[in-house]
């Protein structure tokens, strides 16, 4: 595996930490796990971090994880940190385009905010 994931409650949502290489297929498994944890826990809400994920995914595997994300986590907020510079909107605008309420964010002050409202 070249993406690790940690999980914890926090603030009343899901919180969890992506480190490591950018796979797109390890991140779909990430994506079913975390599916079933919101299931399991009750919860409708998940802050990712994914700040310390290497290398920028191409435009293809950034439009299939945003379908992807969006059939998951329906009726699920979704807030990630990513690095802006690397960030595009394909992802978020094929999720949210698919019904997923779902940002994209710097920081993860302005995730948690956002998350919290």
């Amino acid at each position: 595996m070249n993406l690790t994931m940690d999980l914890q409650i926090d603030n009343d949502c899901l919180a969890c930490t992506i480190t490591g290489q950018w796979v797109t297929a390890e991140l779909k498994i990430f994506i079913d796990t975390i599916a079933e944890e919101l299931k399991r826990r009750h919860c409708h809400r998940v802050l990712t971090d994914m700040a310390s994920v290497i290398g920028p995914p191409p435009d293809l595997d950034r439009f299939d994880i945003g379908k992807y994300v969006a059939s998951a986590l329906p009726d699920i907020k979704v807030a990630i940190v990513y690095h802006k510079v690397l960030a595009n909107t394909l992802f978020e605008d094929t999720a949210v385009n698919r019904g997923a309420e779902i940002k994209v964010f710097p920081d993860r002050e302005s995730a948690l905010q956002w998350i919290l409202q």
